[in-house]
């Protein structure tokens, strides 16, 4: 792989959502790309913080995602296949399957550790939380247009599903859980 650089990482991003077998050309490109975890935190600047929103169209999603220290992101579907990874830091991905009542039991983990990927297919339903002493920063490529996707948010203590808008986000952020 060539020197790591976003406009070039978009770029491939796009190709790839265009073509033939996108969610395993996309795992298979970002197992490469984390061989050198390195190069990828060097290409931005030290002081970003938040998540950043690369590229966004109909086909493709492209996030820089940083979660910071202890903090966990609430139980949510993407509703499109992802593949993400870890270029500093850790996180823990708890994963959840719809119990026949409508809410949800944890059914997996998998932690990522710096140079780690994953890849999420469209009904997986999972929570992150940084577990490492540092952000865990990340590169998230999603199949499709996450913004203008309909998802859900999962309050994993009652049970509820609710739609995944900026109120209930907020609304389970500010539980102790997830902070």
């Amino acid at each position: 792989m060539t020197e790591f650089t976003v406009e070039g990482f978009v770029r491939d991003m796009r190709g790839i959502a265009a073509g033939q077998d996108a969610p395993n050309v996309l795992r298979a490109y970002m197992d490469r790309l984390m061989a050198a975890p390195d190069a990828v935190r060097e290409a931005f600047p030290p002081e970003l913080t938040g998540d950043q929103i690369l590229f966004e169209d109909d086909t493709v999603s492209v996030w820089r995602t940083s979660f910071e220290p202890g903090v966990s992101v609430p139980a949510h579907d993407h509703r499109m296949s992802a593949v993400i990874c870890v270029y500093q830091g850790e996180e823990r991905n708890d994963f959840y399957e719809a119990d026949p009542q409508g809410g949800v039991r944890r059914s997996g983990q998998v932690v990522l550790a710096k140079g780690s990927v994953l890849s999420v297919g469209p009904s997986a339903i999972h929570s992150v939380t940084c577990t490492s002493d540092e952000p865990a920063l990340g590169l998230h490529v999603y199949l499709g247009n996450l913004t203008k996707q309909e998802r859900t948010l999962y309050d994993i203590d009652s049970g509820t599903a609710m739609p995944f808008d900026d109120a209930n986000y907020e609304k389970l952020m500010a539980a102790d859980r997830y902070s």
